[in-house]
């Protein structure tokens, strides 16, 4: 909080709420990303000082990752085309100022609350879809959005968000958390197994930190999904170990195709935005695709397009996000507190796994909640355990 008391740039938060409100519109994100930026700069002089986020060793490896970012594209294969992607490292500018300006407790749930009620909106224009249509593999659920697999990220942020609410908190807020079986009906309803595996890991990893009786629970519930999920989806689980499925054997391929790619050019990458065009260079013979717009995990596909690293940075950022926030809900004792930390725990932990099967770093709306979820255990309320 500023000297005198009062919260921090009111109007700037405010951006920042409704850009975790809107991750789903692409232009419109962008537009209030860009006020809020401006919006943050204006605050910092007239409030005379120095965010503190921008001297975090945190943000230091998201400006390691664009910078490194920006040189795979000046040693890129083709410097013309790979340019193009560098404006999307504004975004990153949303870890220190999300860092900055939530500070304190109230700030912190409304972020929560702004990326999950999003979600539950379009979490529930996706069952209806489903309920119209939408209940096969060909026609698969995507609420407003373009794709199904960018649908289900945000999904799963949302309901990993409201599980917090409904795991930490205490009284009437509790009751927020139900609403998490509307976007994780939603996550199931979209036949994506990435996203099935990263929520199951995510409550491996909370009940382990935070419960570990809970354990003993989680398989019956698990089990019980399955159980009451339609026979197409039960089917769409069961292939997940199937070695013999083709999408299965396509994630091979691709990353047989990533690590040559690697080889080849290990320090900066083929570039952004080169992997697609190169890929039938590089793709197994008996690949089922011959192209690819990505190679569907985030570490290889960040590899293979920015260099080894570009990739290290990216996992550097992962593993200090993990150490943080698991210290952060093993020590926290108040409710509502506790309920932001266990709610990023179960989002950061959903998104990365996921991101194994899924580039969904580099989906822009679920990049942008990633950034958002991410940050949150860094900033300032964090930092001073404020209310």
């Amino acid at each position: 909080m500023t000297p005198d008391g009062a919260r921090r740039a009111p109007a700037a938060f405010a951006l920042l709420a409704v850009l975790a409100f809107i991750p789903s519109l692409i232009s419109p994100a962008y537009a209030v990303a860009g006020l809020l930026l401006v919006a943050w700069i204006t605050a910092l002089r007239r409030e005379e000082r120095s965010p503190e986020s921008l001297r975090s060793p945190f943000v230091f490896l998201f400006g390691v990752l664009a910078l490194l970012t920006a040189l795979s594209a000046a040693f890129s294969t083709d410097p013309s085309i790979s340019v193009r992607h560098l404006a999307g490292l504004s975004l990153l500018l949303i870890v220190p100022i999300t860092m900055d300006l939530v500070d304190g407790e109230g700030r912190a749930r409304t972020i929560c609350l702004a990326l999950a009620l999003s979600g539950v909106i379009e979490g529930a224009a996706g069952i209806w879809q489903f309920l119209h249509g939408g209940d096969d593999l060909d026609n698969r659920i995507r609420g407003s959005l373009s794709h199904y697999m960018t649908f289900a990220g945000l999904e799963a942020v949302s309901g990993c968000l409201l599980l917090g609410i409904a795991l930490e908190e205490r009284g009437r807020r509790r009751w927020l958390g139900a609403l998490a079986v509307i976007p994780l009906a939603a996550v199931l309803l979209t036949y994506t197994r990435g996203a099935y595996v990263g929520i199951v890991a995510a409550l491996l990893l909370y009940v382990a930190v935070r419960r570990p009786k809970g354990l003993l629970l989680l398989a019956p519930a698990v089990i019980a999904v399955f159980l009451l999920a339609p026979p197409e989806i039960r089917q769409r689980i069961r292939s997940i170990a199937d070695l013999s499925d083709t999408t299965n054997r396509d994630r091979f391929a691709m990353a047989r195709a990533g690590a040559r790619m690697v080889r080849d050019r290990p320090v900066f990458g083929l570039g952004p935005d080169m992997v697609q065009p190169f890929y039938p260079l590089y793709r197994d013979p008996d690949a089922p695709r011959w192209t690819v717009p990505h190679l569907h995990d985030n570490v290889i596909q960040i590899a293979a397009a920015h260099g080894i690293f570009a990739a290290a940075a990216y996992l550097a950022i992962v593993a200090v996000f993990f150490v943080r926030t698991v210290r952060k809900l093993r020590g926290e004792s108040a409710p509502g507190r506790a309920a932001v930390w266990a709610g990023a725990l179960l989002a950061g932990a959903a998104l990365t796994v996921f991101g194994l099967f899924e580039y969904n770093f580099g989906d822009t709306e679920v990049e942008i909640a990633t950034l958002l979820v991410f940050a949150l255990p860094f900033s300032a309320a964090a930092r001073a355990g404020a209310t």
